[in-house]
This record gives structure tokens, C-alpha cells and sequence, in this order.
């Protein structure tokens, strides 16, 4: 068995949404799910159970920058948006894409990370390392403050090779000084730098 991050969660508030709501902040994980995959160069196999809960596999090394943009996929969903998830990491088996059919030692603990969530917060991983368990609490504050647009634009900025912020002027059609604004108020290049240095020194 291989050792992944599995992250078990779901979606704050969902019985407040309308499908048609549910299954745009879905959409949203799905399209992150795809951005992962491209970044690890392995499936994060997006599993989706139980009408709002999900799972997805993460390449160790990325947890913490794949839980901020897993946040800020929701969050584009509107300022109220959120979801909240238990992060395992450990052996774990899949058969094929499907993790509702996946099982190992990362399963477990992502689902009992969930199970015993703190009650204000979001991002819970009891049984990680160290570093991870120092960095995710703080990460968790900063992510719960975004707004709509922090959002948009901490989703792009925080993948490992980010646009320029010129194209991400263009594509929300801002001013590049608004697009730092957001990055500045979202707390991106300090984000950055932590998910950089667990990432180099492979703490996660």
C-alpha cells in the first residue's frame, strides 16, 4: 500500500442549500479534484456519498496546499459557503476511482478526524506530523475569513505554479492592483511560503 492524505468531509449547512446550490459547490470540488491531479500526477479520486459528504486522495506532500484550495473551491460558491473536513494520512488501498470501495490505515483516521472535529473548526487532522498539525489551525483561521472574491482569486494563486496576476485581472475582469489587494487581505504569499517549506522539506 501506498501512503496518501485522505480527506473525508462535507458541506456546512448543506440542508439550508437548494440542489441546484449543492451541486454547484460539488461542481467546484470536482473541478479542484481535477487541478490536484494534475499537480500530484495521480487521481484524487473525488468521491462523492451520503448527498453532501466526499472524499478525495492527496499526495502527502501537498495536505496542507490542497485543503486551502479545497476551501477556496467552496467558497467561490458564495461568502457563507463552506466545508469542513478530517484529513487521515497513512497505507491506503484503493480499487479504482471509487474510495467508497478504498480502504487502509488513511481511511480510518480521515474518518475519525472528521467524527471529532473541533466544533469551530473546519480543517481537522489529529494525526498528522507536527509541522502539519502547527500550520493547519492557523491556516484554517485565515481560510474562514475569505471573502467570495479572496476566494477566486487564493484558488489560483495557491496552486504550486500560480498564473500571473495579469491573467487572473483579466479572467475576473479587476485591475491588477485590485487582484493584489485580494491577495494581500487573503493572506496568500504567506500561505505560500508554509505550504512551500512543508513541501520541501516533506514534513506532511
Amino acid at each position: 500500500m501506498e501512503t496518501w492524505a485522505i480527506f473525508t468531509g462535507d458541506i456546512v449547512k448543506s440542508s439550508a442549500m437548494s440542489r441546484a446550490e449543492l451541486d454547484a459547490v460539488f461542481a467546484r470540488l470536482e473541478e479542484a479534484a481535477e487541478a490536484l491531479t494534475t499537480w500530484q500526477g495521480q487521481p484524487a479520486r473525488m468521491t462523492r456519498f451520503r448527498g453532501d459528504g466526499w472524499q478525495m486522495a492527496v499526495v502527502p506532500k501537498f495536505t496542507l496546499r490542497a485543503a486551502l484550495v479545497l476551501r477556496a473551491a467552496v467558497r467561490r460558491c458564495g461568502k457563507t459557503a463552506d466545508t469542513r473536513f478530517g484529513i487521515g494520512i497513512g497505507e491506503a488501498h484503493f480499487a479504482g476511482d471509487d474510495l467508497s470501495r478504498a480502504d487502509g490505515a488513511a481511511l480510518v483516521r480521515s474518518g475519525h478526524a472528521l467524527d471529532a472535529m473541533p466544533r469551530a473548526r473546519r480543517m481537522n487532522a489529529p494525526d498528522a506530523p507536527l509541522a502539519l498539525r502547527a500550520a493547519l489551525p492557523l491556516a484554517d483561521r485565515i481560510a474562514t475569513g475569505w471573502t467570495k472574491r479572496q476566494a477566486d482569486v487564493a484558488y489560483y494563486m495557491l496552486a504550486p505554479e500560480p498564473p500571473v496576476q495579469a491573467e487572473l485581472a483579466q479572467r475576473f475582469v479587476l485591475t491588477q492592483q485590485s487582484v493584489q489587494g485580494h491577495v494581500d487581505a487573503a493572506g496568500i504569499d504567506e500561505l505560500r511560503q508554509v505550504c512551500d517549506v512543508l513541501e520541501e522539506h516533506k514534513t506532511t
